[in-house]
């Protein structure tokens, strides 16, 4: 990859924005301007800050991160060089983390998939790969919509026990076939390559065909396919038909939490005790 230094019009306009985003005088903008003023021909496309409440023992609490591009491994060792340390290569991504007067430095690059061998990025996942394992079956989230990834291909009963057992313990809720569907057909199976990219802790999992080297039996299960009900953590009795209940959900007039009745034929709704306050404000 080319390094291309910036302008001094450039640097000059880095400067004023950073500037006028800064709103606290941290020092961001002084390491920014003395990073420009003493390495010139070193590519950078910008400046962003960053701030922590809380920082990491042995951590600056104010940061200001350095936009080189999102693959310009090159620019991450150069400034690692010109700043004296050495830049984290953890697979395909490059990390420049250091600190001037108290700011962190902290810039990243990673290097494009069609530039890296993704043969050798194939691995066997472990037990430290995946988000738990319940009923013996290693199981890991998969996206933001609540879908699961088992690895391997158990039996259809063991994946939704598991499912189950997952929403339930650490989620608190119930999943529920929705719209009269059945969670069983929100299974699918087939083969899978996990692929450490951009790094191992961020692997890829690339579908595939059984006969392609590092292949695996997988099945997804599409939970964002059901309803989830929230669940108290003690057991009720509806009042009505003393039916033993869980399940919660939000009163539509008054907004506070309420027990319901999972019989199909009551679906009473009744208060909780020491019920919360509603969570949206009044006017």
């Amino acid at each position: 990859m080319t390094i291309s230094p910036p302008a001094a019009e450039h640097g000059q306009r880095m400067l004023e924005q950073l500037e006028r985003f800064s709103t606290r005088d941290d020092g961001q903008v002084a390491v920014g301007r003395r990073l420009i003023a003493e390495h010139p021909d070193l590519p950078l496309l910008g400046f962003a800050i960053s701030h922590s409440i809380e920082p990491e023992p042995g951590k600056p609490a104010h940061s200001l991160i350095l936009r080189v591009g999102e693959h310009n491994t090159d620019a991450i060792t150069a400034w690692a060089k010109a700043l004296d340390t050495e830049p984290v290569v953890d697979g395909a991504r490059h990390t420049l983390s250091t600190a001037i007067d108290g700011i962190g430095i902290w810039a990243t690059a990673t290097v494009p998939d069609d530039a890296y061998d993704i043969e050798q990025a194939v691995f066997t996942p472990t037990e430290d790969d995946i988000t738990c394992s319940y009923r013996g079956l290693m199981m890991t989230e998969l996206g933001e919509d609540g879908d699961l990834l088992f690895i391997g291909q158990p039996p259809l009963r063991d994946v939704l026990a598991a499912t189950s057992a997952y929403y339930r313990d650490p989620c608190g809720q119930r999943l529920r076939p929705f719209d009269g569907n059945d969670l069983a057909d929100s299974v699918a199976r087939g083969w899978g390559r996990f692929i450490a990219y951009p790094t191992r802790s961020e692997w890829q999992l690339q579908t595939c065909a059984e006969d392609t080297p590092g292949a695996m039996p997988v099945t997804w299960m599409y939970a964002q396919d059901g309803d989830t009900q929230d669940l108290a953590s003690v057991i009720a009795r509806c009042p009505n038909c003393r039916r033993p209940s869980r399940g919660l959900d939000y009163d539509p007039t008054e907004g506070h939490r309420v027990h319901v009745c999972p019989s199909p034929a009551c679906r009473h709704r009744w208060p909780l005790v020491d019920s919360p306050a509603p969570s949206v404000k009044e006017p």
